[in-house]
């Protein structure tokens, strides 16, 4: 895929742009390229993850008589308790109202995305912080699944994919929002009073963590305050903006000259902003607009965030983009001193090399925070832009997740092991024991047809800790073979990585139930590349397991043997049923894998 896109990007920088060319487009409102359009047909704009907890929510909104209710793209997590104590409430009533009781005390994490982004990307938090707690976050209006459905043109060639799936009538809803806000909606404040009535109709009477990045972390600025105190437990805040001073009563005003006079004139011309935003993607994946947020590397990785990146930056709508930033209000040192009121436990987090919110704002915000009493961590993410999620995803998770593991609320993986264990007796207990059991172990070595390189993966199900047979011990030793694990569950493992010395562990989280996307298989494919290149012994086999080890990872092995060792679609299903029967049991995995590769 990526040799095609880089084709395709070749192509588009080879065209010249006449004049009279860029005036048919602005005539016939077609502000994309043949490359752009390709990428919007064929990459989402969402991950996995939030296909999966994403619904459109309408929450009614007070004091607006234009605007009744508002319809947005919601991402709701449970905390995986609740589930847990579904099962463990027969056996143990007391007990697990007891400790359903303490979930309820527990913050819900709470995400704010910025000036253009969506809560797609949060993927890395949202992945560490899935076992641990309640997550919630919206897609502002007008961006990421809140954008509006009829920006779609067919007859252009104009399709944004999306992962998550909503039907007419809810599309319909987001679409009718738009319609009725008005510019004023749009400004810090009114987003902010939004945002309140939101969290205080979902979560009334519970406690909440805040996350932000960008513009997002002055909304949740101005949100602490209007909240009574100790409501707000922390609040994270990504790559800040500068505060305003006592001239600058909005973000434009501080701009060099150029850059506001080109935006006060697309203010009252939006298609003027169009033409600065079409040449300014010139050059698509090394475009200025996606340099501005990314950090360079080599290799399949940079192109694969870069492509992240430009996907994000296609999805926003200028006339939106352009209503936010001229009704953006950046947060002063009063409203600094408000929030430490509310709230002193703050972390600020910034790429090293941010170009869109330098790093000496952050530094200056840590700063004034202090010297008001705040509690204050301050954590520079190197070899990062703006985009800090795509260029430091695992860092930056880590990062966050360990200053909310420390800030004692129970927020934490071995306080729901804990739990678990409490409730069952065993902390390593599974999901539907006795089908866990029914499956087989380990795959055989999966055949390579006639004159087809041979496959070194190996499907399996998940180890279990207490297990006789299953165990990390006991299959390190009965399995020389084996060289290293990829673990794509979504959930903590049933078992302790640590315990094995010989074979390398690697958590590779994917969703249940969900096909993986393209990068999340791109990725899945490089890692393997990167773990044969490491193998001491050309016969060792890397072993894959999701739960039962069938269906996403019999997926992952299929589109490895396709793309990487040419296998067709018919014979990896195949081998794979034959090694591990009865091989994957969804008919749409085994769809996804026809329609990916075109069999």
């Amino acid at each position: 895929m990526i040799s095609e896109l880089e084709r395709l990007q070749n192509e588009s920088d080879a065209e010249r742009v006449s004049l009279v060319k860029v005036l048919w487009k602005v005539a016939h409102n077609d502000m994309y390229s043949d490359f752009e359009k390709h990428v919007l047909a064929t990459q989402p704009n969402d991950c996995s993850i939030v296909q999966k907890y994403s619904r459109i929510e309408s929450f009614p909104i007070k004091g607006r008589n234009h605007l009744e209710e508002v319809n947005v793209s919601t991402f709701y997590s449970d905390h995986p308790l609740r589930e847990f104590h579904k099962r463990s409430v027969q056996a143990n009533v007391d007990v697990a109202r007891a400790q359903l009781a303490k979930i309820e005390e527990i913050p819900v994490i709470v995400f704010l995305h910025g000036l253009g982004g969506q809560i797609s990307q949060f993927e890395p938090i949202l992945q560490e912080l899935r076992n641990c707690a309640d997550m919630f976050g919206i897609d502002l209006p007008g961006f990421g699944n809140s954008k509006r459905p009829s920006r779609e043109d067919i007859s252009k060639g104009l399709k944004f994919m999306r992962l998550s799936e909503y039907s007419e009538g809810e599309l319909f809803k987001v679409e009718k929002t738009l319609a009725n806000m008005k510019d004023e909606d749009f400004h810090t404040d009114a987003i902010v009073d939004m945002m309140f009535q939101i969290l205080e109709h979902k979560f009334h009477g519970r406690k909440l963590i805040l996350i932000a990045h960008s513009m997002g972390t002055h909304i949740g600025i101005k949100l602490i305050d209007k909240f009574e105190a100790g409501k707000i437990e922390a609040f994270i805040m990504m790559a800040p903006p500068r505060m305003r001073d006592h001239l600058e009563t909005d973000i434009v005003l501080r701009l060099e000259w150029r850059k506001k006079l080109a935006l006060t004139a697309s203010w009252y011309i939006p298609r003027l902003f169009d033409v600065l935003r079409y040449f300014d993607r010139r050059g698509g994946l090394h475009s200025h607009s996606v340099n501005n947020y990314i950090h360079f590397e080599k290799g399949e990785e940079d192109l694969l965030k870069r492509l992240r990146q430009l996907r994000w930056n296609l999805d926003t709508e200028s006339n939106i983009f352009l209503k936010y930033l001229f009704g953006f209000e950046c947060v002063s040192r009063s409203d600094i001193s408000d929030m430490i009121s509310k709230t002193s436990k703050v972390m600020i987090c910034c790429g090293e090399y941010d170009t869109v919110t330098p790093i000496r704002e952050s530094e200056n915000m840590f700063q004034i925070i202090k010297n008001y009493g705040g509690d204050v961590k301050f954590e520079i993410i190197p070899q990062a832009n703006h985009s800090l999620f795509l260029d430091k995803p695992n860092l930056l998770a880590g990062s966050i997740y360990q200053f909310i593991e420390g800030l004692g609320l129970n927020i934490s993986c071995t306080w729901v092991l804990q739990i678990k264990a409490l409730l069952s007796g065993d902390k390593w207990g599974l999901k539907n024991e006795a089908k866990w059991n029914s499956v087989k172990t380990i795959s055989d070595e999966i055949k390579a047809p006639n004159g087809k390189n041979c496959s070194f993966l190996l499907g399996m199900k998940t180890l279990r800790e207490t297990d006789k047979i299953h165990n990390p011990i006991k299959f390190e030793n009965d399995h020389p073979e084996v060289y290293a694990i990829i673990d794509i569950g979504s959930d903590t493992p049933s078992y302790e990585p640590k315990n094995f010395k010989r074979i390398k562990y690697i958590k590779y989280k994917t969703e249940s139930k969900v096909t993986p996307d393209n990068v999340t298989i791109m990725k899945f494919n490089k890692l393997v590349g990167e773990l044969i290149k490491e193998r001491e012994d050309e016969e060792q086999f890397i072993a894959v397991h999701c739960h039962y080890g069938q269906n996403r990872t019999g997926f992952l092995i299929c589109c490895y043997l396709i793309e990487k060792l040419g296998w067709s679609v018919s014979e990896a299903i195949q081998g794979f049923e034959v090694a591990k029967p009865p091989g994957i049991k969804h008919v749409h995995f085994k769809n996804a894998l026809y329609l990916r590769y075109q069999e």
